[in-house]
């Protein structure tokens, strides 16, 4: 478990076509709400026109709780909602919504298949303990209180923290361990409870921090040097049985698109053939030939690769059984890309001598202008 109180230097502020947002909270820290890589997060947004169109977050299940003020929010085709001051609605962030009415509001959205709720506290001097849903099937749950008005003091395991107005406090537990929370105070609390699972490297790539290269590393790129060939897939077994990441895989990229590894054996020819061409016989010349080939396959080749590969090389090596969400996406539009095709559609379209659809077809200007 791990909680934290979030005051106003904490908080991300940005304009939207409506007004301003404050972004209270954000699950994973490092996730990114304009790219949409977040499990759920916890905002403030006023509305500043009488009349505002909503951000469409089809990924995402929404809960707005009007803080001050009153307003209409109009789900196109769905239903409307009028609310005034401390009330709440809960809807699809897939919704076309239009808001009516200046506000300031409270919002709680969550990434579908997942859960989150939304109440008020009306705060006394007495200690309560709020009631908090039962979701044994996800993992991870949060509880976040954002005062708005007043003051409260929540107690968190027999630990008291101050939370004032304007401030919002986050607290993360694994649903296996015993958290017992309690609040008093005076004023109105924003209490969010959030269901969840979450793993690593859910929205973006896993970090692997460098480390020292070592023999270990070096016999990885033995097995990458060889396997750097069109049907090594169906020659190597291995191969099918993993996936390099995109760092592994990037720096791999960079060596076979210079060819350094076949300019470089190609120079180890040329110098074998200078070196013997007065001084070997047959026999001599097949012995040079075959230790250059053996020296190229299990040194030179390798060593290529190994002064530009990330370390430690064996965990870029991934299994695909055991690939991240994120990793698996990626995977997924490698598997379904084609480099050559994509390069030749690349050089038509910069040249503008073809035009393309929606769906990548060419376009003939004369019968689409005529027909």
């Amino acid at each position: 478990m791990d909680y934290k109180v979030l005051k106003e230097e904490d908080f991300n502020i940005s304009n939207w076509t409506g007004g301003k947002t404050k972004q209270l909270a954000i699950y994973p820290e490092d996730g990114n709400y304009l790219e949409r890589k977040f499990v759920w997060r916890l905002s403030s947004a006023t509305c500043e026109l009488e009349e505002s169109n909503f951000s469409k977050l089809p990924d995402y299940d929404r809960v707005l709780v009007v803080l001050e003020g009153k307003v209409v929010l109009a789900h196109e085709d769905v239903r409307v909602a009028r609310l005034n001051e401390l009330e709440q609605d809960r809807f699809s962030g897939g919704y076309k919504t239009k808001s009516f009415g200046q506000i300031t509001d409270y919002n709680l959205m969550v990434r579908k298949g997942n859960e989150g709720f939304v109440d008020i506290l009306d705060l006394t001097a007495e200690n309560m303990t709020p009631e908090v849903e039962s979701y044994p099937e996800f993992q991870l749950a949060t509880q976040a209180f954002y005062c708005r008005d007043g003051f409260a003091t929540v107690s968190i395991n027999g630990k008291s923290v101050l939370v004032n107005e304007g401030e919002q406090l986050v607290i993360n537990y694994d649903q296996h361990e015993e958290v017992k929370v309690s609040i008093m105070g005076e004023g109105h609390v924003v209490r969010c409870q959030i269901f969840y699972n979450y793993e690593i490297g859910q929205f973006g790539p896993t970090i692997v921090p460098e480390e020292k290269a070592t023999t270990s590393d070096f016999n990885q790129c033995v097995f990458i040097a060889n396997t750097q060939f069109r049907g090594a897939r169906f020659i190597f077994k291995r191969l099918k049985k993993i996936w390099y990441d995109e760092a592994l895989q990037g720096a791999i990229d960079k060596i076979n698109h210079m060819y350094i590894v076949e300019l470089v054996f190609m120079l180890g020819i040329v110098g074998v053939a200078a070196i013997g061409k007065d001084n070997f016989t047959a026999g001599l010349w097949i012995i040079t030939l075959a230790l250059w080939i053996f020296a190229d396959i299990f040194i030179v080749s390798p060593f290529i690769f190994f002064i530009v590969v990330p370390k430690p090389v064996a965990k870029h090596i991934k299994d695909v059984d055991k690939l991240t969400p994120y990793e698996q996406e990626v995977r997924f539009r490698q598997m379904n890309s084609n480099e050559r095709v994509e390069k030749i559609l690349k050089k038509y379209k910069f040249t503008g001598n073809d035009k393309y659809d929606k769906d990548g077809n060419r376009i003939d200007d004369y019968f689409h202008n005529k027909y």
